[in-house]
């Protein structure tokens, strides 16, 4: 249960207690979680459509070739994407890409519907808002009624 008051949200903890946290540290740890679970869901893709020795390759080319790092690859996306398509070609990048966002789509709870002419950082942005939506909508406001009822 949490409470938003601009800049800090007040937050219930079990026992009783209350919870002070500044905004700017929830934003940057869904930052951080959702930017984990995009380097899962490729870590897994990578290694469900290639096997794990190619997706150590790959991984490998990447940063050798094509100077991206794993830990920075969702700063990357748009080179990650273009070097997809190098490396495997256009449709087999774009399989890639596919297989990586229903992943990411999955652990997310979200529905992939596939969009003609988007690239992984168009489907990551989307995924990335629509996560901000979710939880923000599940930080239900307390009243100062509610407050007195618990």
């Amino acid at each position: 249960m949490a409470t938003d008051f601009g800049s800090s949200i007040l937050s219930y903890k079990s026992g009783g207690a209350w919870e002070q946290t500044s905004r700017h540290s929830h934003t940057a740890t869904s930052e951080r979680e959702f930017d984990r679970l995009l380097i899962e869901s490729l870590d897994e893709s990578a290694a469900m459509v290639l096997g794990e020795i190619a997706r150590k390759a790959v991984y490998e080319v990447l940063e050798k070739k094509y100077g991206i790092e794993r830990n920075r690859i969702p700063e990357r996306l748009n080179e990650l994407t273009s070097a997809f398509e190098t490396i495997f070609g256009a449709t087999a990048g774009k399989t890639m890409v596919r297989a990586i966002v229903k992943r990411l789509y999955s652990k997310l709870g979200l529905t992939f519907v596939e969009i003609p002419d988007w690239r992984l950082p168009d489907y990551a942005r989307e995924a990335r808002a629509r996560m901000t939506l979710y939880r923000e909508s599940t930080q239900r406001p307390l009243t100062w009624e509610r407050l007195a009822r618990t």
